[in-house]
């Protein structure tokens, strides 16, 4: 092979090299710009889904206060038990789980 042929296949095998470097710098580029983009996007909604993180535990607070409940019971129907409609039942005794397994024996 001649010389000429040997530098031709040289510069030839260079520039195929070169080529795929561009495309793989340019596919690089391209998949980092995406990646950016999902990157602001999903700092966007981490924002939203934080800001409606923030209201559901206000609402939450505001729900739980007992006025809220009373109102709550009122507009369900519900009213206050009456002191006559209290039924106390009698303290039950306490069980002996020792004696009860040893009477099942």
């Amino acid at each position: 092979m001649s010389r000429l042929a040997r530098d031709t296949a040289a510069v030839l095998l260079l520039a195929l090299v070169l080529v795929a470097c561009c495309l793989g710098l340019v596919t690089s580029q391209h998949r980092a710009r995406g990646l950016f983009v999902d990157l602001g996007r999903l700092q966007t909604q981490a924002k939203e889904l934080d800001a409606e993180g923030s209201r559901l535990r206000i609402e939450l607070g505001k729900a739980s206060q007992p006025a809220a409940v009373a109102a709550a019971a009122r507009n369900l129907g519900l009213r206050p038990t009456e002191a006559r409609q209290t039924v106390f039942l009698p303290e039950a005794a306490p069980l002996d789980l020792a004696i009860a397994g040893e009477a099942t024996r």
